[in-house]
């Protein structure tokens, strides 16, 4: 029974009165898979520029699926041009300074000799002076000790612009790094790599229920492929909203599978979840997700993402 027949039906029969069976669509899931999801980006929609063919066999290490990164490039070369660009610019504002601050220095070395002269002519005997040069030496020492108190200062001041103009420019460099490093990383998270051995498996898309392929725009955060593990098996089933009442966790179920229609197999409802989701094209209702352990061990081999059909008993739904 192809899957999208098995959909609709139980969109039918989920409505049906109580008293009667209720069937539930679903899929074989694994409880323990490695799940590969859209990397962060600055963009909302990634398209995915390649993915492995589903059922193909990986290894650790292994790409497995690739993101486009034409525009992370672009974002990557012209950071890394404004990196150098602000590297250029803080070197030549230290070097601005840097001058600046020597022409301080060489002012206040001169105000400071100057000052020296000044005090040894002014401690010249007055006796020994005419009164006008008495007078001139004394002046030449006031003014001698202004200009060095002044020089002074603006020395001070010149060596905190300095600094001041260093954490800034450091401040610039370290942003513009940071920056880069940050394009890196996501640009390097663009290529998905398995960490365990296993087969790959498309994911379906939350809205379409499509799934998901090489070419697709996907949003950030959704699932796009899973590696899972077929050592412990479930199915996960979706139940609709109004039917919640009709369930309940330990209840016995009947597993019929899309691939092979001679199967039936025990199973019980293991959890049931605590919010309804919409299924575009599923309705206006929300579903709320089933997980359904089996009784015993499969001895058929079954694998992840075989569509199925859940029957919940006559008797525990009356």
């Amino acid at each position: 029974m192809p899957r999208l027949l098995i959909s609709l039906l139980s969109l039918l029969l989920c409505y049906s009165a109580a008293g009667e069976s209720l069937l539930l669509s679903g899929e074989v899931a694994a409880r323990n898979s490695q799940v590969f999801v859209t990397p962060e980006s600055d963009s909302w929609m990634m398209q995915i520029s390649w993915m492995i063919e589903e059922g193909e066999k990986v290894a650790p290490g292994d790409p497995v699926v690739q993101f486009d990164t034409a525009s992370l490039v672009a974002s990557l070369e012209q950071l890394e041009a404004n990196l150098r660009k602000v590297k250029a610019e803080s070197k030549r504002n230290d070097l601005v300074q840097n001058l600046e601050l020597r022409e301080a220095e060489q002012a206040h070395e001169v105000a400071r000799l100057t000052l020296q002269k000044a005090k040894l002519d002014a401690g010249i005997p007055r006796e020994l002076l005419s009164q006008l040069q008495y007078e001139q030496y004394q002046l030449a020492l006031t003014r001698a000790q202004g200009d060095t108190d002044e020089t002074a200062k603006a020395l001070a001041n010149k060596r905190k612009d300095v600094e001041a103009e260093k954490t800034r420019n450091q401040v610039q460099i370290a942003g513009a790094e940071n920056e880069l490093r940050r394009v890196q990383v996501m640009l390097d998270n663009m290529t998905l790599r398995a960490d365990r051995s296993g087969t790959a498996m498309y994911v379906d898309h939350p809205w379409t229920r499509q799934k998901i392929r090489e070419g697709d725009s996907v949003q950030r955060g959704f699932s796009v492929l899973e590696i899972p593990s077929t050592d412990d098996l479930q199915v996960r089933a979706w139940l609709n909203e109004v039917d919640i009442a009709r369930i309940s966790e330990g209840q016995q179920v009947q597993i019929y599978f899309d691939a092979m229609p001679s199967l039936t197999l025990q199973g019980r409802v293991a959890r049931i979840g605590n919010q309804a989701e919409p299924k575009q094209y599923w309705g206006n209702s929300g579903y709320i997700n089933v997980d359904i352990s089996f009784a015993a061990e499969p001895q058929q081999q079954l694998l992840p993402g075989m569509s199925v059909m859940v029957e919940l008993a006559q008797e525990a739904t009356q």
